[in-house]
């Protein structure tokens, strides 16, 4: 971020896309915790369930874990210059919701304090700004490719 934090996104299983602030030596759970499930007819490995409790085996919680798979990908801090009703804004780009999330952390980025889902119909994976046109590209995971572009009327 511009502040100096490092956000990353987790495809997790079933139910357990996370977003994770970044620290040092920090270990986050994976493949032991998650707040998500097998995915149906998926054998457990070595009869090992997913442990709910991050916190109770030394790993370090998620700042947020959606309750239901978006198939989470990209995370972008959306720039000042792009709308004063977006500052302090990030979007997040999915691949199984085939939308954009609005989203905003508090100060020190440890809660998520909302998200919008900006609907777009189409695989999210990647998204970048171009900021001489105050404007949001999108890959779009479709077949050969497709882009599509995010922009405000202010």
């Amino acid at each position: 971020t511009k502040e100096n934090f490092i956000l990353s996104t987790e495809h997790g299983p079933r139910w357990g896309d996370e977003i994770n602030l970044i620290e040092y030596k920090g270990n986050y759970g994976w493949p032991v915790a998650s707040y998500g499930e097998l995915y149906k007819n998926q054998e457990p490995l070595n009869k090992l369930y997913y442990k709910k409790s991050h916190e109770q085996y030394g790993f370090i919680d998620p700042i947020f874990s959606f309750s239901q798979s978006i198939g989470i990908s990209q995370l972008t801090q959306v720039p000042k210059n792009f709308s004063k009703y977006w500052n302090n804004n990030f979007l997040i780009a999915s691949l199984n919701s085939a939308s954009l999330y609005r989203v905003k952390f508090n100060n020190n980025f440890t809660k998520l304090l909302y998200y919008e889902k900006i609907f777009v119909g189409k695989r999210i994976r990647d998204i970048i700004y171009i900021e001489s046109l105050k404007t949001f590209i999108i890959s779009l995971d479709e077949g050969s490719g497709f882009l599509g572009f995010v922009s405000l009327d202010e």
